[in-house]
């Protein structure tokens, strides 16, 4: 009975020194309950805006790059027959969605005097098929099925060769062109005038012309150009032969793995190297997760500075109870009561900001976008942007146990804050505390 009585003075005397004398609330306790509430929103709306950029621009990787490319050694082209039996021991492994032989390069293209650079991808036509689906969605004009004679592109190097669906393009294989350049060089070092003359005659570009059939988003699809594997063969003079095997996984995310099983198997040959979708992502994937490492420790920050919030209500209830808890120390209350109040008093502040920034923060989430709006116009900027554009909307990912991680971390670093000054205010001399 005695033990309930203390505990129900306990939280009496927490709630009542949570009161200002002439208003329901003391200011400094709205103050800090405010204080937490701004660093529980700050740190999940935070986290929740960078692990959704962090997760978009991984689902654009995986969505634009070749999960895996397995070469030859030297990188040199392999017969086609060679590739198309590995392309086919790749695809019974359970990982693999898809496998297929592919020529990479790349062509200098021009049109009308203007000219550009294009990664070629082609596939044949089952090939195709498959990865076409994958960057359809990024499609902005034209049809996206590559035919003979025909290319899809980036808007990116369409805009720079002022080339629409329909157009028709020159290109040069890369090889060509290095070739010629070599030529060029040999002649120009050439002493006599016939001879030289002559070698320029005879450097020559074999320009193919092609189609340009559709064009892909660039931000969001990268800037490969694909065609047929019969149109490639015919612009980099590769008879019968492929660069290697284009392999498209159901996990990309397990992509290291994969690699590390078809070499345990035996699948990858000796000397085959295999190039990954990380390989052109990991050190963007490792800045963008840094940047949230960084952004975590400035909100950690703030935390504290709440956590002093709550500390400074705390003295200064102390402060001014002094007398009362001379008093209740002198009836004989024991110093794990007169820390309780405190404690409970803390408990009461951490819950109420905690509660509230959960609430504070589902709301800037869900009206993430609007608020941008309402920013950008205040700062005399476009508020509209186009659905078609790549990020048109703020992205976010909410993780449930960073959720309920923070928020009881929050609750745990007011408590702490709290008890130092009541643990100095249960240590007074009641005699002192009287006096005083």
């Amino acid at each position: 009975m005695r033990a309930t009585m203390l505990s129900n003075a306990t939280l009496f005397l927490a709630r009542r020194y949570l009161r200002a004398k002439r208003s329901f609330v003391s200011v400094i306790t709205i103050i800090s309950i405010l204080g937490v509430t701004v660093g529980v929103t700050a740190m999940i709306v935070i986290s929740s805006v960078m692990k959704g950029f962090e997760g978009e621009f991984r689902r654009t990787l995986i969505g634009s790059e070749p999960h895996m490319l397995l070469q030859p050694p030297g990188k040199k082209p392999v017969q086609t027959q060679t590739a198309a039996e590995m392309a086919a021991k790749v695809t019974t492994q359970p990982d693999v969605l898809a496998a297929s032989t592919y020529i990479g390069g790349t062509v200098y293209a021009e049109r009308d005097g203007m000219q550009s650079g294009i990664d070629i991808i082609a596939l044949p036509e089952d090939g195709a098929k498959f990865y076409m689906e994958k960057v359809a969605r990024h499609r902005l004009e034209g049809e996206l099925t590559p035919r003979h004679g025909g290319v899809v592109c980036a808007d990116v190097v369409a805009g720079q060769l002022d080339a629409h669906p329909g157009d028709k393009i020159s290109v040069y294989a890369s090889t060509n062109v290095t070739s010629a350049v070599q030529r060029f060089r040999v002649a120009s070092d050439e002493q006599d005038e016939k001879k030289r003359h002559a070698a320029y005659k005879e450097i020559k570009l074999h320009a193919r012309e092609i189609t340009l059939q559709g064009t892909l988003r660039s931000e969001a699809a990268g800037a490969y150009g694909y065609t047929t594997l019969e149109t490639a063969q015919q612009i980099f003079g590769l008879d019968g032969q492929v660069s290697g095997v284009l392999i498209e996984l159901k996990q990309p995310g397990e992509v290291k793995d994969v690699k590390k099983h078809l070499e345990a198997a035996g699948i990858i040959p000796p000397g085959w190297t295999a190039s990954l979708w990380t390989d052109a992502g990991d050190a963007r994937l490792a800045a963008m997760n840094n940047e949230r490492v960084m952004m975590t420790i400035v909100i950690l920050i703030i935390f504290v500075v709440a956590a002093f919030s709550v500390m400074n209500t705390t003295i200064t209830v102390t402060t001014q109870k002094r007398r009362e808890i001379g008093v209740l120390t002198a009836l004989g209350s024991r110093q794990g009561q007169i820390i309780g109040i405190f404690v409970l008093q803390a408990a009461f502040v951490g819950t109420l900001g905690t509660l509230g920034g959960l609430v504070l923060s589902a709301l800037v989430l869900r009206f993430r976008d609007d608020i941008r709006r309402a920013i950008a116009v205040l700062g005399g900027g476009d508020a509209d942007t186009s659905s078609d554009m790549f990020l048109a909307t703020i992205p976010a990912q909410v993780e449930p146990w960073f959720v309920a991680a923070t928020s009881i971390s929050a609750i745990v670093l007011c408590l702490l804050a709290a008890l130092p000054p009541a643990w100095l205010a249960a240590r007074v001399d009641p005699a002192v505390a009287l006096r005083d």
